[in-house]
């Protein structure tokens, strides 16, 4: 091998070395809202307010100074506290961009809260409104659930129904989307069919079947999907996911485990 095919090989090597490093160190600064947080010009709270950030939101950590970061959000630059982002081993589940996977296989920690997503609670409302337009009425009857509260009602199911049967149908504790803030269960103007199997053969479950996407959500449990997902059929289940996934996952018609390459969802034992 030549000195010149050497040195070329070496300083391919070596960038190639760099570009994993960039890629790994690019994705461990995400960041997640862990509550409203504002964006500022500078690390103080005397500094001017750039923009707020929702809770949940990701934003990515460019670099340190005390106990501020300096984050870009969207197509901003500034500085947040740093106590108030949370890293992907404070939340759990698995992030793919800036995606939150949860299911049977990957667990939030007890400790992640964020409540409601007010991005999610904003796209429902856009998609509630659109529908009444069209004589449909959308009701979301359940969306943020604590750690705390799962575990209470996947215990009284598993009272019931004994533990491999509850699990088919409600996720243990650390293990719902709903924890996440951003899956919501919606109904229509009927409430006795709230999570339940009829409620796929009323108007506003093929809406949503149809329209859903448009808005964000994304039908989490879908039919003919079980060994997946890990959950039976939910057709009024659906996952906040962005405008953008949710057109794809629509035309593609996979779940998250299949577009992401995940291992099936599968319930552990006790």
């Amino acid at each position: 091998m030549t000195k010149m095919k050497r040195t070329m090989v070496i300083v391919l090597s070596a960038t190639a070395t760099i570009a994993s490093f960039s890629q790994v160190a690019e994705a461990s600064s995400y960041r997640q809202a862990k509550t409203q947080l504002n964006l500022r010009t500078g690390a103080s709270t005397e500094n001017k307010v750039v923009t707020v950030i929702p809770t949940s939101e990701y934003v990515t950590e460019v670099s340190r100074l005390g106990t501020w970061s300096k984050v870009r959000y969207g197509t901003k630059t500034g500085y947040a506290s740093t106590k108030f982002l949370l890293t992907d081993q404070q939340i759990g589940g698995l992030r793919i961009g800036k995606t939150l996977v949860v299911n049977p296989n990957l667990p939030l920690r007890s400790t992640y809260a964020p409540g409601e997503s007010p991005i999610a609670r904003a796209a429902f409302e856009k998609m509630k409104l659109a529908a009444k337009q069209e004589k449909i009425t959308l009701v979301a009857f359940s969306t943020y659930r604590s750690y705390a509260y799962q575990k209470a009602l996947f215990d009284k199911y598993v009272a019931r129904d004994g533990f491999e049967k509850a699990s088919t149908y409600s996720a243990q504790p650390g293990k719902s989307e709903h924890q996440t803030g951003l899956g919501f269960d919606i109904g229509g103007a009927d409430s006795s069919k709230y999570a339940k199997f009829s409620f796929s053969s009323t108007k506003e479950a093929k809406w949503l079947a149809t329209n859903s996407y448009r808005y964000g959500f994304h039908l989490r449990y879908p039919l003919g999907k079980e060994s997946w997902t890990g959950y039976t059929y939910e057709s009024w289940h659906f996952r906040y996911v962005g405008a953008t996934l949710a057109a794809q996952l629509k035309v593609s018609g996979l779940t998250m485990e299949e577009y992401y390459k995940l291992e099936p969802g599968k319930p552990m034992t006790p």
